[in-house]
């Protein structure tokens, strides 16, 4: 048994695709016997925190105005987990064996923890350029700081050699297999595309929906399920119907599982936690040939196309639709592929790298 300590950023309460990767890792390293805790940090902009006199005056004053959160209930975390939320100081870490950043920022007060607090792990989940104004070299400053370095993808994996000429630890991710399987036949469904709706430009949600009104010009009875925990900014077309917090159950039954195709038009991801419950509850993926998603989808079991290359997703989303067999071939090869990633698989491989 170990004591392990997750960082994550501040809490917002909000479903979240890398936060959730953490929860669940950390409910099945409590079930497995270790004293697991998460420690949201308050400051994620800078390398420094508040360490004035009058800090918790601050921060109470400054929580009430970005509406920080301290509850989890998007996600059932298991009650064995301790929680702390919005640290500013080292030395109110817990005491672990083992510390884990979990984002580009959190690595600068983890990388200056004492002993006591653990040994350092940063878990990799994205190239987080956006917490730097778009700088890679801040980015790369982060693998640099002597924790060992674990990766979700193959290309993270090279940009993290790369700025180290260190090989990292490869750590793939996986899905709730209880939550995510098919329920809905792959063969019966109606012309259905689902997307995300999220306000990071790089997940490009509105040449998502642009690509969609021309398909609809091709096929009228289109119907698109966007979802996310962002509500959209612009008024949605009648044929688009939006879900907010949608839960495991909506996307594998409603969404995912109502879908002929799942659109991916991103332009960076970590791994794309969202592909694949979408493959495995029996969507056809369309998505941008990038780093993370190329991990798990490729021409056997996916259709892969240039980033921003809008008239080709408009192409293939049209061919998909109206090719049902070659749509149910890819579904199927997709479900078969991605029973591979459990979580009992991953963290075994995460706990034998905790013991070396």
């Amino acid at each position: 048994m170990k004591k392990i300590n997750f960082v994550l950023p501040a809490n917002y309460n909000r479903a979240v695709g890398g936060f959730k990767i953490v929860y669940q890792y950390a409910n099945e390293l409590a079930h497995r016997g270790n004293e697991v805790s998460i420690t949201f940090l308050f400051n994620m902009r800078g390398k420094s925190f508040i360490l004035t006199g009058f800090e918790k005056t601050i921060n109470s004053k400054l929580l009430t105005y970005v509406q920080h959160k301290n509850e989890v209930t998007w996600f059932n975390l298991d009650k064995k987990i301790k929680i702390y939320y919005d640290l500013t100081r080292p030395q109110d870490f817990p005491d672990a064996d083992v510390v884990i950043a979990t984002a580009a920022p959190t690595t600068h007060i983890v990388s200056k923890l004492s002993e006591s607090k653990g040994k350092k792990y940063y878990f990799i989940q994205n190239f987080e350029t956006w917490f730097y104004k778009g700088s890679t070299e801040r980015v790369n400053e982060t693998y640099r700081l002597g924790m060992t370095n674990i990766v979700i993808s193959h290309e993270l994996r090279d940009k993290v050699y790369n700025a180290t000429n260190k090989e990292p630890e490869y750590l793939p991710n996986f899905y709730n297999h209880e939550e995510f399987f098919l329920e809905n036949p792959i063969a019966q469904r109606k012309n259905t595309v689902s997307l995300i709706n999220h306000i990071h430009d790089v997940k490009r949600t509105k040449l998502g929906l642009e690509i969609l009104a021309e398909v609809k010009k091709e096929i009228p009875d289109l119907t698109v399920e966007l979802f996310g925990a962002y509500k959209p900014i612009t008024e949605l077309e009648s044929y688009v119907n939006f879900t907010f917090n949608a839960n495991s159950k909506q996307l594998r039954k409603d969404i995912y599982g109502k879908s002929k195709i799942y659109l991916l038009p991103s332009v960076l991801e970590g791994w794309v936690l969202t592909g694949m419950e979408a493959m495995a509850s029996g969507a056809t993926v369309i998505s941008s040939r990038i780093g993370g998603i190329t991990d798990y989808a490729n021409d056997d079991n996916s259709i892969l196309i240039t980033p921003d290359d809008k008239e080709s997703f408009v192409t293939e989303i049209v061919r998909i639709l109206k090719n049902d067999s070659l749509r149910i071939k890819l579904a199927e090869r997709a479900l078969n592929d991605v029973q591979q990633y459990e979580i009992g698989y991953s963290t075994d491989k995460l706990e034998e790298l905790f013991l070396r």
